[in-house]
């Protein structure tokens, strides 16, 4: 098990396996695992930004209205897709196809 500051990963580039940049990791979920919390997953991108607006009502309608909610570039990548053991240099440890976009409605699990 990698046990990783996440102060230093927050913020942080992450390249694809071919070496381009494919977003920022804007926001990290993680799991109650006994006494420690178990990272699931990293959003990435431009617009994960935008979806911790969308928790609220005015958040969704500012979405809705720049049509942010279902744009391409906005990534959840599971803990085991992304290698963090250079906490500066996270990269994708599969490919690109194998990301699911986020395009659905925001995500209330909080």
């Amino acid at each position: 098990m990698t046990m990783v500051n996440l102060e230093h990963l927050a913020g942080r580039r992450v390249l694809s396996q071919r070496g381009k940049s494919i977003g920022y990791i804007e926001e990290i979920r993680a799991e109650p695992d006994g006494d420690d919390f178990v990272v699931t997953e990293f959003h990435v991108g431009i617009y994960a930004a935008f979806e911790r607006l969308s928790a609220s009502a005015i958040g969704v309608a500012v979405l809705d209205l720049f049509r942010l909610r279902r744009r391409d570039g906005l990534y959840r990548i599971p803990w085991d897709k992304l290698d963090i053991s250079d906490p500066a240099r996270p990269r994708l440890l599969c490919p690109m196809t194998e990301l699911s976009s986020m395009k659905s409605a925001p995500d209330f699990r909080d």
